[in-house]
């Protein structure tokens, strides 16, 4: 029993003494990694701050990977510090095994990460465009590393991760300055046909929203059944803002000027007949 608590003392203070015996080595590494995570700090703010006019998404999403590899890189120095018997080779295997473990197992989320950076590199749409993916569409709210966040027109948070926007076709509604619009029109064959086309034309021109130039058209698209006496007019239009909720607007308002303007048109084509008579 004693000769078992011997040992037990014995072991004891060989591992009080060989923890003594490091302690300097593991304070510097201490010291050593949280110079470096103070770098990655630093780095991270400088890189936002350089990119906050133009890239403020891009610059985040570098300045967290840098930053990252900054405190890697002093693990590993703090490491090598803490224990000097470590050789690069080992390192080296490690790095490698470890790289290719983590690759299986985090594998949509670094596909996730690198189409982010791609997407934020490339800009093909920027925070405050409008967007659509089927099935969803709405405003780019934020676009992070892993994933973008739009907002849809009923007031809902969609969170699309970035791989699905770079390997998918995405529609940017927003991408030009001016829109155009259509509306498919159905209409009673009428004996002067460029007559009604030119009164829907003028009644869509006279539309605040309606841009002069281009300016709006009414194309005939469909004869219908011979014999109906039906035929369906295509209406093209263009506005400013190619903004859903501009396009609603535009909409009521160019299919209410039609709708009047075929009404005047009917109610005075029909006095005339009375009058013919």
């Amino acid at each position: 029993m004693n000769l078992n608590f011997g040992k037990l003392s014995d072991s004891a203070q060989h591992m009080i003494d060989s923890i003594m015996a490091r302690l300097p080595s593991l304070v510097v590494a201490i010291a050593v990694f949280v110079l470096f995570y103070i770098l990655s700090i630093f780095v991270g703010r400088i890189i936002r701050s350089a990119t906050r006019a133009h890239r403020q998404n891009l610059g985040m999403a570098f300045a967290r990977l840098i930053g990252a590899g900054i405190i890697l890189l002093g693990f590993l120095v703090a490491f090598s510090i803490v224990a000097p018997s470590f050789q690069a080779g080992d390192l080296i295997k490690v790095l490698g095994i470890g790289s290719v473990a983590i690759g299986f197992a985090f594998q949509n989320i670094l596909q996730n990460f690198l189409a982010g950076l791609l997407l934020l590199w490339a800009e093909p749409f920027r925070v405050g465009d409008e967007i659509k993916l089927d099935p969803y569409e709405g405003t780019v709210e934020e676009i992070q590393a892993r994933a973008t966040i739009i907002k849809t027109y009923d007031q809902r948070r969609v969170v699309i991760p970035n791989a699905d926007l770079f390997t998918h076709s995405v529609i940017v509604n927003t991408a030009f300055d001016i829109r155009r619009w259509e509306h498919d029109l159905t209409v009673k064959s009428a004996e002067n046909f460029e007559e009604l086309r030119s009164v829907i034309v003028n009644a869509v021109k006279r539309v605040a929203a309606v841009l002069s130039d281009p300016g709006p058209e009414a194309l005939l698209v469909d004869l219908g059944d011979p014999g109906s006496n039906i035929l369906k007019l295509r209406i093209l239009w263009w506005t400013k803002s190619p903004r859903q909720h501009e396009m609603l607007t535009s909409y009521d308002s160019v299919l209410t000027a039609i709708r009047q303007a075929l009404s005047r048109y009917e109610t005075g084509g029909r006095r005339d007949q009375g009058r013919a008579a």
